[in-house]
């Protein structure tokens, strides 16, 4: 079984490895999973110079299949459905009607009734019955998240290690598709997909070949230097590549034009939840706006810090830390838009004492491709 029935966190399959591997354990949404096992520093720069695993088992599975199962999606996403092709995955976001998100997804096309959605898996829950209750259309809408157990290896040499344990023709997966594939012997997903900043994939597999296919496929990276990484690299990876983060970024009170996902909100597609505030904002603008800054003193800003401008608060932070590739403290958050452009300078109030820092151009980090 993928996870404890037990009272308290939830548990993927690899629990006990981690734990052997001298992985750190703390409960995040809801599961008990590895923050780090050799350092969030080493395992950080593992996967922006070789490469790392994650166990991102934690993570929600929605299938919707049927002949009504786009226009579900086309009502309660932002983004445009109808643009994927079979074997291609759509960044995107489940829609309340106030033009903010129920949560972030990727909406994966397996045929043209027939979608997997992934969520994030303190959202799980809510996302199911999310989409179920604004099921009018008669869409089958399933929760399989206990079918999958998600690796993903990231890192410039993730292809290379994957072609040492799957015969699938992975040098012509683009960025954003998927396909059918057996690794490591296991039948499985394999996405192009991340949330580092890197090259990578995912895959998705039973949850009885869990410890197999880890095992495996850390033995195959020994010679490119793969490394488990846990939840705290994960973290500073996608803050580096100015990627948002549900809870942080995201909100049901932050729109999607507000948290610069306005490339995700298909205006033109036709009716959806919260198009018509999304609408509305796009002609007469937005009350906040993010943005990233970096400190230029020795400050380190943590999430919930206040932003000042001229000594008053203009915003907070929603995600702050020091970025171990950048060799600099960064951050994102949300002033008015007045105050949102690029090179200002700001301080952030660090326990009472402003420190200096500016605003920046997003992303902090992009990979050369």
């Amino acid at each position: 079984m993928p996870t404890s029935k037990a009272i308290g966190p939830k548990r993927t399959a690899l629990n006990a490895v981690h734990k052997a591997a001298g992985g750190r354990m703390v409960e995040f949404a809801g599961w008990e999973m590895p923050i780090e096992y050799a350092g969030i520093t080493q395992e950080h720069l593992a996967v922006r110079t070789r490469a790392g695993l994650f166990d991102v088992s934690h993570m929600g599975e929605i299938e919707v299949k049927g002949p009504e199962a786009l226009r579900l999606l086309q009502w309660v996403t932002s983004n445009d459905v109808s643009r994927l092709q079979d074997g291609q995955a759509q960044y995107s976001a489940l829609m309340y009607p106030q033009g903010s998100a129920v949560d972030d997804c990727i909406v994966h096309r397996f045929g043209q009734n027939h979608y997997l959605l992934c969520v994030n898996a303190a959202n799980t829950d809510k996302d199911f019955a999310w989409i179920a209750e604004h099921n009018t259309f008669g869409a089958e809408v399933s929760d399989v998240s206990d079918e999958y157990t998600q690796l993903a290896v990231q890192g410039p040499r993730a292809a290379a290690i994957l072609a040492r344990v799957t015969a699938a023709e992975i040098s012509a997966l683009r960025y954003y598709w998927f396909i059918p594939a057996t690794c490591c012997g296991v039948e499985g997903i394999l996405a192009r997909t991340g949330y580092t900043g890197e090259d990578g994939f995912e895959f998705y597999f039973p949850p009885g070949e869990s410890e197999r296919v880890w095992k495996e496929l850390l033995e195959a990276g020994k010679p490119d230097g793969l490394i488990p990484a846990g939840l705290g690299a994960r973290n500073t990876l996608r803050l580096e590549a100015g990627y948002a983060l549900y809870g942080h970024e995201l909100d049901a009170e932050t729109t999607l034009l507000e948290a610069n996902l306005g490339w995700i909100a298909k205006l033109e597609k036709g009716d959806f939840l919260g198009r018509e505030v999304l609408l509305r904002q796009k002609q007469k603008g937005t009350r906040k706006k993010l943005v990233g800054f970096e400190m230029t003193d020795r400050g380190i800003c943590r999430d919930g810090f206040n932003i000042l401008v001229d000594g008053k608060v203009a915003g907070n932070v929603t995600s702050g830390t020091y970025a171990p590739f950048l060799k600099k403290s960064v951050g994102l958050g949300y002033v008015p838009p007045a105050l949102a452009e690029v090179g200002r300078e700001i301080q952030i109030d660090i326990r009472g004492k402003p420190a200096p820092g500016r605003i920046v151009r997003l992303p902090f980090y992009k990979r050369a491709r």
